[in-house]
């Protein structure tokens, strides 16, 4: 399956974002002092891609299992780096839920893992940009 989005320049930080397979819009923006954004920036969305994920994953594993839970959230931090090249550092993506796991935590572990977006981070080899 591929995926494809289309990012497109609007004014000032603003970019307008559309999803072909989901057909979802959204902008990424900038904040700046004086300056409320409409949208996220690039590396708040790709954290956000990653906990989200993990917890899709997460309730996937939860709902397949018959384990009941009434709490379901996902949190990412990240250190933005002190030196080059510009990029997140110390990424960690926390689980909260009251979905009783008991032995089976570390099955947990390894499937929530197995999120694609956590994936593309960790294999990855190089991303290819094009000019056209």
């Amino acid at each position: 399956m591929d995926v494809n989005v289309h990012v497109e320049y609007k004014e000032k930080h603003i970019f307008a974002v559309h999803t072909e397979n989901s057909q979802s819009s959204f902008y990424i923006d900038k904040k700046e002092e004086g300056y409320t954004p409409l949208g996220a920036n690039s590396l708040e969305l790709l954290l956000s891609s990653l906990a989200g994920c993990i917890g899709v994953y997460a309730n996937s594993y939860l709902t397949r299992h018959d384990i009941g839970f009434t709490y379901l959230k996902t949190t990412a931090h990240a250190q933005l780096a002190q030196s080059s090249p510009q990029r997140l550092t110390d990424i960690t993506v926390q689980v909260h839920t009251d979905a009783d796991i008991g032995d089976k935590k570390d099955v947990f572990m390894r499937f929530i893992h197995n999120c694609p977006v956590h994936n593309t981070l960790l294999h990855t080899e190089g991303v290819n940009i094009e000019l056209k």
